[in-house]
Formats: structure tokens, sequence, C-alpha cells
């Protein structure tokens, strides 16, 4: 179970809360070895609320990172040993030793470690993050974070200074009953993906960002020996763009990142349909190089067998408006966002400009031997049938931590109360494709993968109506 953004009865005066940055989440089988690998390659940070040495309520593993937003670092500031060395003084230092998962490190204040072993570097906005990234990072012994006026703690949930959430979680007590267990869906990502030299349909399960230049993406994952895709695409304008795909280590999160600026790379490259809307084309076409290049939220994406279906409930129910459709021969893509008001991450465009897409593809009969859509979906639904089952309040559903998080219109919330009310959505079965759980509100949508809206939502069952 993710951590939840805010929960207040209706009835209650709502408290100040910091801006939502948007998110998205899966569930793992190692979200330490995650969050290790995005610290590593990402300009991201530990998110601030993340538990004690990386564990939270004693029954989960947290791996939770946010990205950068402008302005705020240039260069990494979290130094990790594998070896610590002699302790010098060092007034905008603090050091620490490690003491392992669950567990705070041993901090020394204005001192930094002289010698020692170094790993990398991450980015951290505070002693804390900087002693979570390296209870993550196997091998590491302890770190010297290098402080600073941009340095920021404090607070429960996502704060205004965290960008855009990429969420691992383990929860121990979490089953999966019905389905398969999660490690197994990653070995299917890793074995559908395998050495990225073609476009699988798994890379459909996505988060795109864009970022000015992917060549130090590039540089580090040839060096790293990361497996990646680089390919090519055309916008409606005619302009080229460039797209960089790698599965994050042991998750289920596969990361696309997006620039206008080709790669050095002298060989031709596989061309893929267009990967962003029009409209976010031609706003990042504005945007300009940076030195800790950043990242920016573009959209989440799934894969769907029933596009249908998908359209239905996104924008008959959610009532999400389209911002981009791609009807190919093998391939039909629709995209869409959700616009209520709220002010949610900030960046030069200010507010989350995010879209939610769907992908379905021609079945690949030889990939689909090892994992297909389809199956990944029924997978899904067989394990909400027989966890969640009759009982909404459930709180043992391992896979509504398969979710993103992003604000619903309220039209679009009551559309779906009335849906639920008219049309029960328990007992939940093999054949249901679309339901809802109490716990965050989740919304459960035809792929299986939950939504966690932020707004006022009211599920049959689940008693008062709740802010998320």
């Amino acid at each position: 179970m993710n951590q939840m953004y805010c929960v207040v009865i209706f009835i209650c005066a709502l408290p100040m809360v910091p801006a939502v940055p948007g998110k998205s989440t899966v569930a793992a089988s190692h979200p330490l070895d995650s969050m290790a690998f995005l610290l590593k390659y990402l300009p991201v940070t530990v998110a601030e609320d993340e538990g004690t040495g990386n564990s939270n309520m004693g029954d989960q593993t947290q791996g939770r990172v946010q990205v950068l937003q402008p302005k705020q670092y240039t260069e990494r500031n979290c130094q990790l040993f594998s070896k610590v060395g002699q302790l010098s003084a060092g007034s905008k230092y603090v050091s620490m030793a490690s003491n392992g998962v669950g567990k705070s490190c041993s901090y020394t204040a204005s001192k930094q470690y002289e010698a020692g072993t170094p790993l990398h570097k991450v980015f951290a906005f505070n002693k804390v993050q900087c002693c979570n990234a390296c209870v993550a990072t196997d091998g590491c012994a302890g770190a010297t974070f290098l402080t600073s006026s941009n340095d920021h703690s404090g607070g429960m949930g996502p704060q205004t200074w965290e960008g855009f959430g990429i969420h691992t979680v383990d929860v121990t007590d979490a089953k999966t009953t019905g389905g398969i267990g999660v490690d197994q869906i990653e070995d299917h990502f890793r074995d559908r993906l395998g050495d990225h030299k073609a476009y699988d349909q798994f890379m459909d399960y996505s988060i795109t960002f864009f970022t000015a230049t992917l060549q130090p993406y590039l540089d580090a994952f040839k060096q790293d020996k990361v497996p990646f895709l680089l390919a090519e695409w055309e916008s409606d304008d005619k302009d080229t763009w460039y797209s960089l795909i790698f599965l994050v280590s042991k998750a289920q999160h596969v990361i696309e990142l997006v620039s206008q600026q080709k790669p050095n790379v002298s060989s031709p490259l596989p061309k893929l349909e267009q990967r962003m809307s029009s409209a976010h084309c031609a706003k990042f076409k504005t945007y300009s190089t940076d030195e800790a290049h950043l990242l920016y939220i573009s959209s989440v994406n799934r894969a769907t067998s029933n596009m249908t279906m998908i359209d239905n409930v996104y924008t008959q129910l959610m009532k999400g408006a389209s911002t981009h459709k791609v009807d190919e021969k093998d391939v039909v893509r629709r995209c869409y966002s959700f616009k209520d008001g709220r002010r949610l991450q900030s960046g030069p465009s200010g507010g989350l400009d995010e879209d939610i897409c769907f992908t379905k593809r021609t079945p690949d009969q030889e990939k689909d031997t090892i994992f297909s859509v389809s199956a990944f979906e029924q997978t899904m639904w067989s394990e909400h049938a027989a966890i969640l089952a009759n009982d909404p309040t459930s709180m043992a559903d391992k896979y509504t931590d398969n979710h993103y998080a992003m604000p619903i219109p309220q039209a679009g919330l009551n559309a779906l109360s009335s849906n639920f009310n008219l049309n029960p959505a328990y007992p939940i079965t093999n054949l249901t494709r679309l339901a809802f759980a109490c716990k965050q509100s989740y919304i459960i949508d035809p792929t299986g993968w939950s939504i966690q809206p932020v707004g006022m939502a009211s599920w049959p069952g689940c008693g008062e109506s709740i802010m998320v």
C-alpha cells in the first residue's frame, strides 16, 4: 500500500496540504534495488516522506523517488561509499554510516570522509534522503551529504519542492492470491524486453518524460551495459524526435525519455509512431538545456487489449479529454487528460500537464508465449477477484499498488459513483473489467491497473466521502 496523499472526512475543514506532483507506482519484489537504479541514473531524490531506512508501518519496504524541478540542484550532492575512510573537518558536510533497512543512519555533522572507496553520487535534499539512498544501494557503507541553500526537509506527503513520483513498494502483508507473484511479472517484463533491440508491446507500460538531451543517459547506460532501445519518430509538424526506452532494474517500470536533440549515433534508428501529443511536442520544443538534465512528465502509459472499453471509461465516465490519437495498421493509441483546476506540479509550464495513454498493438505471437497483454490483464483481474472478492474494504490486494495518481474532475468521479451504484462492481469476478476499492479510493480500470484519484471520491460501501 503506497502512502496516502491526504485523507480527511468530508464534513471536516480541509487542511492546507502540499501540491500533488503526480506519480506512477508499481508493486515490486525488490523496491530498494529499483530505487537505487533510479537514483544512480536519473535526476531524482528519495521521496521526503519515505520511511526511516526505506521502511514504513512495519509491513512495507519503500523505493520511492521524485524528479527534480528547475532551479534546485545542478550537481549531485550525496556521495556514496562502499568503504568509508577517516573523517575530516568540513563545515558544509554531514557524513553518515548506514545501519541497514528500517534504521536511521549514524550522523556526524561538519565532517566529510577524506578517504574511502567511492561508489557514485546521487541527488538529495537533506541528510536523511542521502541516508536512505545509501541504505537502498547494495554495498553502500556510508555517505557524505554536501549542504546548501537549496536544501529542504520536513512534511508528510508530496511537497511543493518535489516533482513527479516514480514509486516502487513491497507491502509484505498484501497478497497476490488468484494471480501470479510480483517477481514473476518482473521476470516477464525482463524476458519480453530482452536486449531491447526492438520495440516490444510491454514497453507500452511506461512513463514518458521529456528531457533536453538523451546523450548523458545514453553514455551512462553504455558504460554500465544497461539495455536500452534508441528510436526516432515524427510529430504531426514533421519534426524528428528521439526516444530512449529502458526497464528499471527489478521492476515493472519502463521509462521512455524523449528529446528533439539527436544523440551521437551513426547507425540508422528504428522508427516508431508519434510518442507524445502534438501539444506536448509544441510545449517541450521551447525548453532549454540544463545542467541537471531534468525530466518533465508527459504521460503515464498502458497497453490494452480493448481500446473501445478504455475509451468509454475514460471519456464517458471519467470525463477525460482526448489529446492524441494514432490509427495505424498495427497500432491504435489514445491519450486523455483531466483538468480540474488543481495546481499540481511547478515547472516552466506551471501545473501538472500529464496525459494518460493507452496503446493496442497487433499481438506478437512469439513474445506472447512469454506473457501477453491479455494474459497480464486477466492475471490482474483474477487476483482482484480472489482478494477483493465481495469486500471493497479489503486492504490485502497487492496489485492495487500498480497505479497512477492524478486529479479526476468531480464530474468524472460523480459519474463513476453513479455507475458503480447502478452497475455493482461486487462481487468481482474474473470477467469484471471496471471496479473500485475503498483503500485510497482506487479506481480499477479495464487493464486491471488502478488509479488513485485526487479529488472527492465516494464509492458504494466505502463509508464517508473522502478527499484523497
